[in-house]
């Protein structure tokens, strides 16, 4: 199922139907492509939506100049992403989260880390079987202060598919449904990440390791980078109209079809000739 869900979302990268560029240019056909998409399949659904909107959306909505070699890689699925938002710990309370991401102005590299259990990226959807790349959300230190949760490109597999150094991935087995998509728990122990690997858009680390950022409360901040979650809404609510109308289409063809009683007495009326039907 997983190898038949990567399948058809690969069909659709290479038809070219939808770009991440999209959210720029054309924001009505990423959403058009998810209603779509979940009629043929909810596992393809799942892991498009990770790609394109998750992944390839918070890339189009933080990045800048610097990020575009890994973006353009996205659209072809070279380069399949994962969201690594969600806490074992904090799936109710994001915005403390454990994950750090330590600033070393010496090196200029980010040091990505779980420091607890309860800090392990959890229910990752394409983090058990397909992607290269996570962005991964982090609390992130600079000068010893705490500046909040900003968002990380991190490599988590080497060209071979092989989980990078630092990186551990557990896969979360099978589901009572939607088989096709391979969860995953992540976990980051001090993999470090060059400075221009933060999604800067909102904030930044400078050359002098300055941290540069307009909004001044943290929870604004988090608010912000966090803002795909809200296109993730819109999303879901696509997948969710594909899943309504195909439930319609077999009701009312069954009912079409299904012979009851009628006004002769035999089963020779269609269910849906009843009003209450």
């Amino acid at each position: 199922m997983r190898d038949q869900a990567y399948n058809r979302i690969k069909r659709v990268c290479d038809e070219k139907l939808v770009s991440i560029f999209d959210f720029e240019t054309d924001p009505h056909n990423i959403f058009t492509a998810h209603e779509m998409l979940a009629q043929v399949d909810g596992s393809l659904s799942t892991k498009f939506t990770v790609q394109f909107n998750l992944f390839g959306g918070t890339l189009t909505g933080l990045y800048s100049e610097r990020h575009l070699p890994i973006m353009r890689q996205v659209d072809s699925l070279k380069n399949m992403g994962c969201f690594c938002f969600t806490e074992l710990g904090y799936g109710n309370n994001a915005p403390e989260m454990e994950t750090t991401a330590h600033y070393d102005h010496s090196t200029q590299q980010f040091t990505i880390h779980s420091p607890s259990v309860l800090s392990q990226k959890f229910w990752i959807t394409n983090g058990a079987c397909h992607a290269n790349y996570a962005i991964v959300f982090a609390q992130t230190i600079v000068r010893d202060k705490n500046e909040g949760v900003n968002a990380f490109i991190v490599p988590i597999r080497d060209d071979n598919m092989k989980p990078c150094a630092g990186v551990t991935i557990e896969d979360m087995g099978m589901k009572i449904g939607l088989n096709g998509i391979d969860n995953a728990r992540l976990t980051f122990s001090h993999v470090k990440i060059p400075r221009i690997n933060m999604l800067n858009r909102l904030a930044d680390v400078n050359e002098k390791g300055e941290f540069i950022c307009d909004i001044k409360k943290r929870s604004n901040r988090f608010f912000k980078v966090a803002d795909r979650l809200l296109s993730g809404r819109l999303c879901i609510s696509a997948m969710s109209l594909a899943g309504t109308k195909n439930c319609l289409w077999h009701a009312i063809k069954y009912s079409q079809q299904r012979l009851a009683i009628g006004e002769s007495g035999e089963s020779d009326t269609p269910i849906m000739s009843y009003q209450l039907q």
